[in-house]
């Protein structure tokens, strides 16, 4: 009877937190974008852009997101897609209202780092792509940014 009773107890505490709740996201969490309909919105923007991978669990994301922000806010002529990788919708709704609620970027989400890994970035973040107007990649930075470099990788595909 004991070990029935275990069984009953500990099958119900792993459907609890098995559960994902109502399974909703956060409204203002990111949307899920496939990785060929980002390259298809690169390549017919006609626009350079920046698309930046990044998590709101991983320091080095968040210490070069208020350096996006302003690159953002004073380069209006360059696209900044941001690409939250491998997070949770929770935080990654957070992170944005927090760090760039009055940015002029894009959001999207790419839950398993496929989209980051196809276009060229490692397991790690942040990575950074630049693309210039015809939709064409110019570099891929891997880590960190700091501001002479993103100004420098800035000026390059704004050319």
């Amino acid at each position: 009877m004991q070990k029935r009773l275990f069984i009953v107890i500990a099958v119900s505490l792993l459907a609890a937190a098995c559960s994902s709740g109502s399974g909703t996201l956060p409204s203002d969490a990111p949307e899920e974008i496939a990785y060929g309909a980002l390259v298809a919105e690169i390549t017919t923007s006609g626009t350079p852009t920046v698309v930046n991978s990044w998590a709101a669990w991983c320091p080095p994301c968040r210490s070069e997101a208020p350096l996006l922000s302003t690159a953002a806010k004073l380069n209006e002529d360059i696209s900044f897609i941001m690409l939250n990788t491998k997070d949770n919708p929770t935080d990654a709704a957070e992170f944005i209202a927090e760090s760039f609620s009055d940015t002029p970027m894009t959001h999207y989400a790419d839950p398993s780092g496929a989209v980051t890994f196809e276009m060229g970035g490692g397991r790690g973040l942040p990575v950074t792509f630049f693309y210039n107007g015809n939709g064409e990649s110019v570099y891929v930075h891997l880590g960190i940014l700091d501001e002479p470099t993103l100004a420098f990788y800035l000026d390059e595909i704004n050319r």
